[in-house]
């Protein structure tokens, strides 16, 4: 639940900036400033996320988040002067304004007055990132820029499951099969996770603003990315967790029940963005997509069952799960191809 909340303070501070600046092209000293303290901002916001929520170091967490945002409320005010998108600015700068000030003063109350204040701001912020459907309309995102932001994101997440990958590796004192085997999984569970977002869903596809339709897929696929990158933190962890385990070791009840859930949830929200892929919606083929829900109804099957199996067997499992996922979708796109030369 800490991770959930700050991974999502982090999700919003990313789409903040990354919308300013595929519907603004704003490029001198000023702006370059303002991107040097966002960044400055963050790294604070990193420095300070090890405590738990009670502590002053999550306090510190929210106050730097806070600051994000009115850094972003000042980039608004810059283009606030354009008449066409005025009101949906100003909108969008109070929201901002507000949502700063309650982080920020939140740092000086104690738990739990601090998470009432977190709570409230939330909303705000959440009020302010998904407004009326007719300002999306007047300030749509790049077709190009917007899915080549959130790609590059996916990467750096990913990145860090290696990364993950690489602590467990670091811990083993030797390396028999099983351990060896559970790293190797590990590594290319990682990459089977990443074709199947880019190859199979098209999760880097250009979006282009058209309709009511095309607003309402486009922030379905935004939330989808929040939930993916969830997952792929807690399957992160566990693929680490399953190298450290002695050679033919287990997970316990809870680590099974969450690395099975978090792989459970990856394989729908990877369906949920291949459905809003104009790749894989056109196709008919109703047999690919249940064989989808079956590679997830076999992943949660695996999550109440008996803490015997090895860990190195769960990550094959996995990995098989992600390659076969991976691969329907390329027939489904495929099969659309077919469809349509003929």
């Amino acid at each position: 639940m800490r991770y959930t909340f700050l991974l999502a303070l982090v999700f919003l501070a990313w789409l903040g900036y990354t919308r300013f600046a595929t519907q603004f092209a704003v490029d001198d000293v000023l702006q370059r400033i303002f991107i040097v303290a966002q960044v400055f901002l963050v790294a604070v916001m990193a420095a300070n996320a090890t405590g738990p929520l009670g502590s002053r170091d999550a306090a510190g967490f929210g106050a730097a988040y806070g600051g994000v945002r009115a850094i972003l409320a000042l980039q608004y005010l810059r283009v606030a002067q354009i008449q066409q998108t005025r009101s949906v600015v100003i909108r969008r700068i109070v929201g901002l304004v507000a949502a700063a000030i309650v982080w920020t003063a939140s740092a000086l109350l104690p738990a739990p007055h601090r998470y009432v204040a977190w709570g409230f701001a939330l909303l705000i912020d959440l009020w302010n990132t998904w407004p009326p459907a007719r300002s999306t309309h007047l300030l749509p995102p790049g077709a190009a820029h917007f899915p080549e932001r959130f790609g590059l994101l996916t990467i750096i997440l990913l990145g860090e499951f290696v990364a993950s990958v690489m602590r467990g590796i670091e811990s083993q004192p030797g390396w028999p099969i099983l351990a060896a085997a559970a790293a190797i999984l590990s590594m290319a569970l990682g990459f089977a996770l990443w074709s199947s977002y880019s190859d199979g869903a098209a999760g880097w596809e250009v979006r282009h603003i058209r309709s009511a339709k095309d607003v309402v897929q486009l922030r379905i696929w935004i939330a989808l990315h929040f939930l993916l990158f969830l997952g792929i933190g807690i399957l992160g962890v566990g693929a680490r967790r399953g190298i450290m385990l002695p050679p033919g070791g287990t997970f316990s009840s809870t680590e099974q029940w969450l690395i099975c859930s978090a792989s459970f949830a990856i394989v729908l929200v990877i369906m949920g963005i291949a459905a809003t892929s104009e790749r894989n919606t056109s196709s008919r083929r109703v047999s690919i997509w249940a064989a989808q829900l079956a590679v997830a109804a076999l992943i949660l099957i695996l999550a109440p069952a008996p803490p015997l199996i090895p860990a190195v067997a769960i990550l094959f499992v996995l990995l098989l799960c992600f390659v076969g996922q991976k691969m329907l979708l390329v027939l489904n796109q495929r099969a659309q191809t077919g469809s349509g030369e003929i």
